[in-house]
């Protein structure tokens, strides 16, 4: 008579049991790792958003109100408590004819990658120009 193996043995449930836990490690580690890229990518848009509203604060000035030379333009948070440091680099930049600045806006932040903290920085620059008088 032949017997009929009914179940499964212990050894057959604890092979099953570490191949299912090491595929679901591998997947908390997945979705770990996808959160702290996320919030760097966030981190990265607002640093390049912060760029462009200093550049663009300066389009927004009349030309002469715009000064040449280099400014601290502050501290800034965002929604998350991180902290941004924002300088404007204005300088003359005309021919002769027209007169034109070049404003370069940077920003720099820290992204925290575990016990590991780098500099990140973005950078937007625009050129402004005064509109010559028609003479009307």
């Amino acid at each position: 008579m032949r017997r009929v193996k009914g179940g499964s043995t212990l050894l057959e449930t604890m092979v099953a049991s570490s191949v299912l836990l090491l595929g679901m490690v591998g997947i908390v580690q997945l979705l770990i790792s996808g959160v702290n890229q996320n919030g760097v990518a966030n981190a990265r848009a607002t640093g390049q958003d912060m760029a462009a509203a200093g550049a663009a604060e300066a389009m927004s000035m009349p030309f002469d109100a715009v000064p040449v030379g280099t400014f601290d333009a502050g501290i800034l948070f965002d929604g998350d408590g991180r902290r941004y440091g924002r300088t404007r680099i204005i300088s003359d930049i005309g021919d002769g004819g027209v007169r034109a600045r070049r404003v370069v806006v940077n920003t720099e932040w820290r992204d925290a990658l575990g016990a590991v903290s780098l500099l990140r920085t973005a950078q937007v620059s625009v050129i402004i120009s005064e509109i010559p008088d028609a003479g009307l």
